[in-house]
């Protein structure tokens, strides 16, 4: 009889099924924690986050990355924000704020991108000081400040140490004028207006040891009584105090001079007159060169500190040998335009941190300023800031104010020279600041905008050329940037050897769109309609215009730029020229020559006179390590089109740029040509539009069906097969 074959396996029981099943459950449950617990600490470890923001509001951008990642020296950024309840807000500022204002934790928000920086940059140091919570943290950041910058500090410090025994001999001579003036017979005038003009002067003298001695208490408050000493308003009220002496002292000297030769004055007085000029003169003098060393004192970075401890809630960014403040308004600023737009949406603050705090760092980290000069041939300045009530800001301010905000020295120039006579004739507001000479601009990287004579002040003559000071300046090895307009000067024959021919006497255009069917929200889409608008995100292979891609720019009135013919002369040094913006062809574009035909509905293309399609409207030359850059148009980069916003970003409350290439192309075609590669990128604030691009059609198709109908699908049917194939024994 066979032998019984025994099962290979025996029947567990409950207790065995509870052991193997929960030592199961324990070991994956020890497993999970311990992997949670490895993540985490590697995420704080090397300061791993994931930025879920929809504009990515917490991660550090391009143009940043590429500031901190060259870093030569070490850099502090200190947030002084106090917690919301604590701001010392009144009942007034709360009800001016709106509600997303309200309920911001603008101190957090400040302290997650501070963290950014430091994970990021090699040489970041960051600290957050509450001012009402950690008080002695501030007092720590005081003694940082007034050593780092002792040596402007210890100016101040000097000076008010020895004022104190100027005082003291000022105010000896006045008092013992004042002691003298006392005893004069001004009762011996002869009429009563006599009496009261000598006695005026008299008065004055009696009253300059009170004045004086009055002056000095405040300065001794502001020295005793604020943390730190407020030197700097100490020396201002020093300066203030002595300007007020020696206007007072002048005004005493021009009447005794005028008395001490009148006979019906008491000889007495006029005795006292003549001997005490000299003394007023002394005084005077002191006054005035006591004064005159406060004004040469210089900046004072612990005044910046104190401001920002006396405003709350604001940044500094700390260099080897420089400060920067960052205020509050400048890094949460309040866009107003946006309302011209969508006049019922509250408007938020924009959050303006990365974009200051990079460009503090930039600005911090170059040793001198690059000289910009925006150069016209004629008519009122084009960069100047507004100034509300008094003055109207220039079409180019915004671009202008950002390169000042990079630490460029920016600076205009008139070629005609007779903007500035005719107002000084007209008695009218002349520049802030006095244009620069030749000898000034020479180095400088020229900003030429080249307008059309008639666009100039009436009864003006015309400006010289201006093509061949273009070609003297790139002869000599500096960049310029080109604006052109149409009608203006043709600068083909100064851009030839740079391979780059203009054409002012043409407009690229598009076919008339039918205004079929109902009105787009979108600006851009309405914009287009007429024929010399376009809008494009599409740009050439270039350096300064790859970080652009998917951003949109509004092509305005542009002129065709080409590439020129190769030269018929031998040259040693190549030559390159690059598209960087060539406009769409869809619809049907071109170069319109007939320049009045192009508001007309009879526009349309003259293959015997327009240039044919795609346009070309921006160009970028090279040759033997210089450069230039041609965009077709002045329009696009004015404050007008800058300023405009996207609707649907603005009905959320957020001001956003709707075409935020225009100012990129231009700001980065200034670091290219100023060779700042690693600053040509996209800006934080450029970043806040969506960057999405167009998903081709096959890519599309890929994710419709293959993903949704084939995909998802399958993956269900082959889920269910496994289940079914393993439970089918």
């Amino acid at each position: 009889m066979a032998e019984e074959t025994k099962p290979n396996f025996l029947p567990q029981n409950q207790q065995e099924r509870w052991l193997k099943y929960g030592l199961n459950v324990g070991v994956a449950i020890i497993v999970v924690i311990a992997l949670a617990i490895c993540i985490t600490w590697l995420a704080e470890k090397k300061h791993r986050r994931i930025d879920t923001t929809a504009t990515r509001v917490y991660s550090l951008k391009p143009q940043t990355l590429n500031i901190i990642d060259n870093l030569k020296s070490p850099v502090r950024i200190v947030s002084l924000y106090t917690t919301p309840q604590k701001t010392g807000a009144t009942d007034e500022d709360r009800i001016n704020e709106n509600a997303a204002d309200q309920t911001t934790d603008y101190k957090q928000i400040v302290a997650d991108l501070l963290d950014e920086y430091h994970s990021k940059g090699k040489n970041i140091e960051v600290e957050n000081i509450d001012p009402v919570e950690t008080p002695s943290k501030v007092d720590d950041l005081i003694n940082y400040v007034t050593n780092k910058y002792g040596g402007e500090v210890q100016k101040y410090k000097d000076f008010l140490a020895k004022y104190p025994s100027q005082f003291d001999k000022l105010n000896k001579i006045a008092t013992d004028e004042a002691a003298q003036v006392t005893k004069l017979p001004l009762d011996q005038a002869d009429t009563p207006e006599l009496q009261q003009t000598v006695g005026l002067a008299i008065f004055s003298v009696q009253n300059l040891p009170k004045q004086l001695t009055k002056g000095n208490e405040s300065i001794d408050r502001l020295l005793k009584n604020t943390k730190p000493p407020d030197y700097k308003r100490a020396t201002e009220a020093v300066q203030s105090n002595m300007e007020t002496l020696s206007t007072l002292v002048g005004q005493v000297i021009d009447d005794f001079s005028h008395y001490k030769d009148d006979a019906k004055v008491p000889e007495a007085i006029r005795k006292y007159i003549t001997e005490s000029i000299p003394r007023y003169e002394q005084i005077k003098k002191m006054s005035d060169d006591i004064a005159t060393e406060v004004k040469n004192l210089g900046e004072l970075k612990l005044d910046e500190l104190r401001q920002n401890l006396r405003q709350q809630n604001s940044i500094l960014v700390m260099g080897d040998n420089e400060m920067r403040s960052l205020t509050f308004e400048q890094v949460w600023p309040q866009d107003t335009d946006v309302k011209n737009y969508v006049q019922d949406a509250p408007v938020k603050r924009r959050f303006a941190g990365e974009q200051q705090i990079s460009t503090a760092i930039f600005s911090l980290q170059q040793k001198g300023k690059r000289k910009v000069v925006f150069i016209r041939p004629g008519g009122s300045p084009l960069t100047e800031a507004a100034v509300p009530l008094f003055r109207r800001g220039g079409p180019l301010s915004m671009v202008a104010d950002r390169l000042r905000d990079y630490n460029f020295d920016v600076m205009e120039k008139d070629l005609s020279g007779m903007w500035a006579m005719q107002q000084q004739m007209q008695q009218q507001q002349m520049p802030s600041a006095p244009e620069p000479t030749d000898e000034q601009i020479k180095d400088a990287i020229w900003v030429v905008v080249n307008i059309p004579n008639d666009q100039q002040q009436p009864g003006m003559p015309p400006p010289a050329p201006i093509g061949p000071k273009i070609a003297q300046h790139l002869k000599d090895g500096y960049p310029v940037l080109v604006l052109m307009s149409p009608q203006a000067e043709n600068l083909a024959e100064s851009l030839k050897e740079y391979g780059i021919e203009t054409r002012p006497d043409a407009v690229a255009v598009h076919e008339i769109v039918p205004n079929n069917g109902a009105r787009s929200n979108d600006m851009a889409d309405e914009a287009q309609r007429l024929p010399f608008v376009f809008v494009t995100n599409k740009f050439g292979d270039h350096a300064l215009t790859k970080p652009l891609a998917s951003l949109d720019f509004l092509a305005l009135a542009m002129v065709p730029v080409q590439k020129a013919a190769p030269s018929t002369q031998p040259t040693t040094q190549p030559v390159t020229a690059t598209a960087l913006l060539t406009l769409p062809d869809q619809p049907k574009s071109w170069g319109e020559t007939n320049l009045d035909s192009i508001q007309s509905d009879a526009l349309k293309f003259d293959d015997k006179t327009d240039l044919p399609g795609p346009m070309t409207v921006a160009m970028a030359g090279e040759k033997g390590g210089n450069r230039v850059v041609v965009l077709g148009g002045v329009q696009p980069f004015t404050d007008q089109i800058l300023r405009i916003p996207d609707i649907e970003m603005a009905k959320r409350g957020q001001a956003v740029a709707r075409f935020p290439a225009n100012s990129e192309l231009f700001v980065n075609s200034i670091f290219w040509l100023a060779k700042m590669e690693p600053m040509i990128a996209i800006s934080p604030n450029a970043m806040e539009v969506s960057r999405i691009a167009d998903i081709k059609p096959a890519a599309l198709n890929a994710w419709r069906v293959g993903l949704l109908l084939v995909g998802l699908p399958g993956l269900v049917v082959l889920s269910g097969l496994f289940v079914y194939f393993s439970r089918r024994d």
